[in-house]
């Protein structure tokens, strides 16, 4: 008894019961958030439907969505346009496929590199502080607060935060993408002399309205996306100031996480050939 005892001991200061503790910890936390943020994103359509959402807070957060993150976005799309346009041109116009160019960037800012740019862009700037300022709320009792004076948290937080994403996102890649071409564009006649219309020509016949949808879609559901976990998260905060710090890094990681499997189950719907 004396000899199990003491293996049991030994084993306890191992890394291997170190690793499985803190896997079967993650594990546990990791449906646990999922369930929360499934949980708070039906009861936000409930509130949508019974038409309680705040209009003013969702206006609110509408414009937090759409100007505050706008700049960063444009400038991240079109800097990619333009880093991609370097990348090809050149080679493209050497090898006589040049009028493929524009055709290249178009499809590969529209369908993929637009909105996973674009919503990278969103999340560093707005889901990250959705996260900070609702977990400080939290560990600060004003949500207690909220809720003694008969307030719903998840209709005045959360549910204008999570259909602002959801409706104002796509205008942002729409515009996002289109600064996108236009970099690409600039670096190609610069960097291969590529003529503009030739250029404009092949995004024209390259470019489908396949590919403008499958981005429209991507930015509507990684908008709700990004609201939806930032804000969950922050609202599952509990402790003090370092637990806030841990909800945002939380929430910017389940953030980036939840938009590329979304990105891969979208790109399948749209561009497998055997789904349609």
């Amino acid at each position: 008894m004396h000899a199990i005892e003491k293996i049991i001991e030994i084993y306890n200061k191992t890394y291997t019961k170190k690793f499985l503790k803190t896997f079967y910890i993650n594990i546990i936390d990791f449906f646990e958030t999922l369930g929360f943020i499934g949980m708070n994103l039906y009861y936000s359509i409930i509130c949508l439907f019974k038409g309680e959402l705040d209009k003013q807070k969702f206006f609110e957060q509408a414009a937090r969505f759409g100007v505050d993150s706008l700049p960063i976005s444009l400038l991240m799309v079109s800097i990619t346009g333009m880093i991609m346009a370097i990348q090809v041109s050149l080679e493209m116009v050497k090898q006589g496929a040049g009028d493929y160019v524009g055709m290249l960037v178009a499809i590969s800012i529209t369908r993929e590199l637009g909105p996973i740019i674009g919503s990278f862009a969103v999340i560093s700037l707005v889901g990250s502080s959705m996260a900070a300022e609702i977990s400080t709320m939290k560990v600060t009792d004003q949500i207690d607060a909220m809720k003694v004076l008969r307030v719903n948290p998840i209709n005045y937080l959360l549910a204008p935060r999570i259909f602002a994403g959801f409706f104002i996102m796509p205008f942002v890649i729409i515009i996002a993408n289109f600064m996108g071409i236009i970099g690409g564009l600039i670096m190609s006649h610069m960097v291969a002399e590529l003529n503009t219309l030739t250029y404009i020509n092949s995004v024209w016949q390259g470019l489908t309205v396949k590919d403008i949808e499958s981005s429209v879609v991507k930015a509507f559901v990684f908008g709700g996306l990004i609201a939806l976990a930032s804000s969950s998260i922050g609202y599952k905060a509990e402790g003090g100031a370092i637990d806030v710090g841990n909800a945002t890094t939380k929430a910017v990681v389940w953030s980036f996480v939840m938009i590329l499997l979304a990105d891969y189950l979208i790109s399948w719907l749209f561009f497998n050939q055997q789904t349609f």
